[in-house]
C-alpha cells in the first residue's frame, strides 16, 4: 500500500511512522517518515524523510545527540569509568558505552573497543555468535560476539527512539514504539 492510498485521518493509521535503519560498519542511522504528517501534505508531495538525531553518550556521563550512532562498543573494565557514567536517560542498566562515547573512550583504551562488528557478520571463517571481539584483546577483557555487538547498536537505536519520539506527548505525536 502506498502512502498516498492511506486514509488521511491519524486515527486510521495503524502505525504513525515508517522507520528505516542503516546498520553500518562505521556508523548506524535511523530515518523515518511520519505518516500523519504525510497524510496532511498535498498528494503530489513526496514523503518527507527525517533523520533521527540519536541521543547518546558523547563521553562517559555526557549526553548529546548526533545524526548517526557510531558503530562502536566500549567494554569498560571494573575501574575504567566512574559509577553512573554509562547511564542513559532511559536506563541505568547498561555497563558499556555505545556510539560516540564508545569511540572516544576506545581511542584512549583501544583494547576494550569493539569496532567494525558488522564486517565480522559477513566473515565466513568465524563463528558470528562466538565472543571474539574486541579482536586481539587480552584474555582478561570481556568479549562479545559480532551478533551481540550489533544487537547493542540496534538496541540503542530502539531505546533512544522509544524514549524520545515515541514518548512525545499525544498532542505532538501519536508515536508507535519500536518493538523488539
Amino acid at each position: 500500500m502506498t502512502i498516498e492510498s492511506q486514509a488521511t485521518s491519524p486515527e486510521t493509521h495503524r502505525y504513525r511512522y515508517i522507520i528505516g535503519i542503516d546498520l553500518g560498519t562505521t556508523n548506524s542511522a535511523l530515518a523515518y517518515v511520519d505518516l500523519v504528517e504525510q497524510s496532511a501534505a498535498p498528494p503530489d508531495r513526496p514523503p518527507a524523510i527525517h533523520i533521527f538525531d540519536v541521543p547518546q553518550l558523547t563521553a562517559p556521563g555526557t549526553m548529546g545527540t548526533r545524526p548517526v550512532l557510531p558503530s562502536f562498543l566500549y567494554l569498560p573494565g571494573e575501574y575504567d569509568l566512574p559509577a553512573g557514567s554509562t547511564d542513559l536517560p532511559w536506563t541505568d542498566k547498561h555497563t558499556y558505552l555505545v556510539g560516540e562515547g564508545a569511540r572516544e573512550q576506545g581511542a584512549k583504551v583501544p583494547g576494550r573497543l569493539v569496532a567494525s562488528a558488522k564486517s565480522w557478520l559477513a566473515h565466513g571463517a568465524v563463528d558470528r555468535t562466538a565472543p571474539i571481539l574486541p579482536w586481539g584483546a587480552p584474555e582478561e577483557v570481556q568479549k562479545v560476539s559480532p551478533v551481540e555487538a550489533s544487537k547493542h547498536y540496534l538496541q540503542h537505536l530502539r531505546e533512544a527512539w522509544n524514549a524520545t519520539i515515541a514518548a512525545a506527548p499525544a498532542s505532538t505525536s501519536s508515536a508507535s514504539a519500536v518493538d523488539e
